[in-house]
């Protein structure tokens, strides 16, 4: 059948109006699509593990000082093996000069934090600084030689000790003998340039075998042309009875341990440690390294404890009285307020 011309002109322009209404439709969509195509996408809610993480780092303890009120507790490393500074007793207790030291800065540390509860937690360490490195104790107490090695693991407090190496003599040695050693010079009288003082010679000198100290005695010995014995002993107890007994005339040795032979020996009276330092050692307590803010309260508290007069007795308990030469070094370190 046929369509009437009419009918097609019909069909004709619901054709054209259905397109016209097709791309006014695409028109008008089209710069909609296009700033939504162009819009950048939300960004994606962090995940719920770092989301948490960023205020867990912002609370974690970054001094010793906040460790020490976080955990709520002090820990301090001492060395089982370095008598008389550090050691564990007969009861399995950490001991020793460095050791009283330190619980006496730990009572000042509780005290300025405000944490009269806090425990005292000790733990042996090596040798080394690795465990103030790694955080696991606050403090040192063993008395370390502060040298720039050293320094290069660990920074230090205020220094302890006075160390190096003196010597032991009994107390009655002749007055030219303990002169000479401590280079005390007698009045004038002609010497020839490079003659040794002729009280040490024909003497016998002792150290600890293999220690550094016999091998520059030796050498000492051999440079100013001295006529004299030198005698290797295998501990210190060793040398204080050679001396006690005169087969030795005078034992060298570091000063701390010669301290405390003596103390430890039933004839005490009889011995005398010379004021002399042949070397010189500036003994430490070991902290973190950067951490100026720790530093201070152990200095504060070192400084707090050399000038009370109870020092006196924690001193004389390993070392015996303080010689004035002590006394004079550790009012020299101490800190001025």
């Amino acid at each position: 059948m046929r369509k009437s011309a009419s009918q097609s002109r019909l069909t004709d322009f619901r054709i054209a109006f259905a397109a016209a209404c097709v791309m006014a439709t695409l028109a008008f969509a089209g710069p909609a699509f296009a700033a939504t195509k162009n819009k950048p996408a939300p960004a994606a809610a962090p995940a719920a593990s770092e989301a948490q993480s960023q205020p867990m780092a912002a609370l974690t303890p970054t001094t010793t000082l906040e460790r020490i009120k976080g955990a709520g507790k002090i820990v301090l490393g001492y060395r089982p093996d370095a008598a008389p500074m550090s050691y564990r007793d007969a009861s399995g207790q950490p001991a020793g000069y460095s050791v009283a030291l330190c619980n006496k800065v730990a009572d000042a540390l509780k005290r300025d934090l405000s944490l009269s509860s806090a425990a005292v937690e000790w733990v042996a360490v090596g040798a080394n600084f690795a465990d103030l490195e790694q955080h696991r104790v606050d403090l040192v107490c063993a008395g370390d030689e502060v040298t720039l090695a050293n320094r290069a693991k660990a920074s230090f407090s205020i220094p302890i000790f006075p160390g190096g190496v003196s010597a032991l003599v009994r107390a009655d040695a002749a007055e030219p003998l303990q002169r000479a050693l401590e280079e005390r010079r007698p009045a004038y009288r002609p010497l020839w340039r490079g003659t040794p003082p002729p009280t040490l010679e024909h003497r016998t000198y002792a150290a600890l075998v293999g220690s550094t100290t016999i091998d520059e005695l030796k050498s000492r010995i051999a440079g100013m042309r001295l006529t004299a014995n030198v005698e290797p002993v295998d501990n210190y107890d060793a040398g204080v009875a050679a001396v006690v007994k005169g087969r030795t005339d005078v034992l060298f040795g570091d000063r701390a341990q010669l301290l405390q032979a003596v103390q430890r020996s039933a004839q005490a009276k009889d011995l005398r440690v010379l004021s002399r330092r042949y070397t010189f050692a500036a003994l430490a307590l070991g902290l973190a390294r950067n951490d100026d803010e720790f530093r201070l309260a152990v200095d504060r508290a070192l400084t707090n404890v050399y000038g009370n007069p109870q020092f006196g007795e924690l001193y004389a308990a390993t070392f015996g009285p303080a010689d004035p030469d002590t006394i004079a070094f550790v009012r020299s370190v101490a800190v001025p307020k």
